[in-house]
């Protein structure tokens, strides 16, 4: 896999998934160069991984660092905080009116807070590797604000999305997996998706930003191009996982692997959570957690961040924790040298 890098794994309907990924291309408009040309999502039965393009990684970095020294930050952060409150604006609108009009300015807004995120990521990279401890912590906390802002303000449409499929007989859960397009005519005319094509979108698509166009594959098409891009890695049976301290302390105990809502519903108190990353969605499993392990992660990731609020020992960016270890495995988890013990 040398073009491309996983850069997030979540939970994501394909409608939110898709304007993000639009957010992301067009990122924070003429107050930035930063731009996105370039961008992998592969959906398995509801996850979705998103890979950046290495050759143009580079590039973007070389951009964020630069805006950062020509002071960008101080026009940026008011910019940032009246966008993140014009969400919380167009999200009520269109929870009091939900026209088209009134959906679309929320999706404008929405594809901003989602930029927040992604260019703070960037940045927050930068930080890490050039050991800038203070200015890590502080983009950090608005890459975690403009995460949960966002996610809150799609997750409070539901009441807008749940009164659209009554009036035209049809579940939300469907509407999940319209394309842009397909749902404003929804919207509008009440125009449908046949529901054999909303399934296998549910269970497998290809969503690829080529050169800043948008292209989506179904079937054999979505097989070929994830085999071509991204094919599947062999992973080794282990008796030890590595990775990052987050923070400090050890447990032992079953391994619960939490990377949906459902999942999250199974978890138990005490048990070991595993997740690819723990996100503002599933902090319900996060806090009955003896312990944390994450494939993903850097010290200001979700998992990070609420492990050391809470006290929880956690050890991040293993990158592989979540494809070895099972529910019910037993396992002893030492944060305060970042080893898993597969016992």
């Amino acid at each position: 896999m040398d073009k491309w890098k996983l850069l997030v794994a979540r939970e994501t309907v394909l409608l939110e998934r898709y304007i993000r990924v639009e957010g992301y291309r067009d990122m924070l408009g003429a107050p930035s160069k930063v731009k996105v040309g370039n961008l992998l999502v592969i959906n398995q039965d509801g996850i979705t991984s998103q890979y950046v393009y290495l050759p143009e990684t580079a590039k973007r970095l070389d951009l964020v660092w630069a805006e950062y020294q020509q002071g960008y930050l101080k026009k940026f952060f008011p910019l940032w905080s009246g966008e993140l409150e014009e969400l919380k604006k167009s999200t009520k609108a269109v929870l009091a009116n939900g026209t088209a009009k009134n959906f679309s300015i929320f999706i404008k807004w929405y594809k901003l807070a989602r930029s927040i995120v992604f260019y703070t990521n960037n940045l927050n990279k930068l930080f890490e590797s050039k050991k800038l401890k203070k200015e890590t912590l502080a983009i950090g906390e608005w890459h975690e604000k403009a995460e949960v802002e966002s996610s809150a303000a799609w997750d409070a449409l539901m009441p807008f999305f749940e009164k659209l499929g009554r009036k035209h007989k049809t579940s939300p859960a469907e509407l999940m997996f319209y394309l842009p397009k397909e749902f404003f005519k929804f919207l509008q005319e009440g125009k449908k998706v046949g529901e054999k094509i909303l399934q296998e979108r549910k269970k497998h698509y290809v969503l690829w930003l080529q050169n800043g166009r948008m292209k989506f594959y179904l079937g054999k098409q979505a097989r070929q191009v994830e085999m071509e891009q991204v094919p599947p890695e062999k992973i080794a049976p282990v008796k030890e996982i590595k990775g990052m301290v987050a923070c400090r302390g050890k447990a032992t105990g079953k391994v619960r692997v939490v990377n949906t809502k459902a999942q999250m519903e199974r978890m138990q108190a005490g048990e070991i959570l595993v997740s690819i990353m723990t996100t503002p969605r599933l902090l319900a499993a996060t806090k009955k957690a003896s312990a944390i392990i994450t494939d993903e992660g850097g010290i200001t990731c979700h998992a990070a961040i609420i492990s050391r609020e809470f006290k929880i020992p956690c050890i991040i960016g293993t990158k592989n924790a979540s494809k070895i270890l099972k529910d019910g495995d037993f396992v002893e988890v030492d944060a305060d040298s970042g080893i898993v013990k597969i016992l």
